[in-house]
């Protein structure tokens, strides 16, 4: 029986090769993050989640994980391997669910509060 897509997508979520490169393109953002205009929507809750990224990569890795794998960018792009789940997604299709969904990682919500 064939796994369904949420399957496969949790399984590369909890995949640590997988997680590592996460780790590194999560910090790849931070940087950016850490570098926007202070007067960008919602900069605060985005640089504080970039601070926690940058001190704690690893940790903050897998809760990202199931959000940014659900994304349209590594939808439909997960097998099965012998070695265990691999996606076809490159590290700049990836990067940019991340930049994406960075403001919802961030826990911020999307539209900025009526002054």
């Amino acid at each position: 029986m064939a796994l369904s897509e949420s399957a496969l997508q949790m399984t590369l979520a909890r995949d640590p090769n997988f997680l590592t490169r996460l780790s590194y393109l999560l910090v790849q953002q931070a940087r950016i993050v850490k570098d926007e205009a202070l007067d960008t929507p919602q900069h605060l809750a985005r640089s504080n989640y970039a601070t926690s990224v940058i001190n704690n990569p690893t940790g903050m890795a897998p809760p990202a994980a199931i959000m940014v794998t659900g994304g349209p960018n590594l939808i439909g792009t997960v097998t099965l391997e012998d070695t265990g789940p691999a996606t076809s997604a490159t590290d700049a299709a990836i990067l940019a669910q991340v930049a994406a969904f960075w403001t919802a990682l961030s826990g911020a919500d999307s539209q900025v509060p009526p002054p």
